[in-house]
């Protein structure tokens, strides 16, 4: 099973922690994976494209592992994009897990707990 941790620090998600295998099908045909990756790294790749914040990413493919977190101090329009990209990901796992729910799980903590 994937797990998806969004973090939150306040009222604003600040990253996210994905780790597992749905187990849908096999390495290379998994689309439910596929998507999560997809949405994940791009996410990941939307926040410096687009936003110019460089996160922090842990990446193990081999474990299934990807964790991107939001370095600091942000201008107030760049906490907003990056918060629009976190946001909508979340929201598109979320989706996700209610198609495969034996396959997906999301959940969101408050990042203190997750450090």
């Amino acid at each position: 099973m994937i797990r998806a941790a969004f973090f939150r620090e306040g009222d604003r998600l600040v990253g996210f922690e994905c780790q597992g295998h749905s187990g849908y099908a096999e390495s290379g045909s998994d689309i439910v994976c596929a998507a999560v990756s997809a949405l994940l790294i791009g996410t990941s790749n939307a926040v410096e494209g687009l936003v110019g914040v460089k996160p922090h990413v842990i990446q193990r493919d081999h474990a299934g592992y990807l964790k991107v977190t939001i370095p600091g101090p942000l201008t107030p329009d760049q906490a907003r994009d990056c918060q629009l990209l976190i946001e909508a990901a979340r929201l598109n796992i979320e989706d996700i897990s209610k198609q495969y729910p034996d396959n997906v799980r999301v959940i969101t903590k408050d990042r203190r707990s997750s450090t």
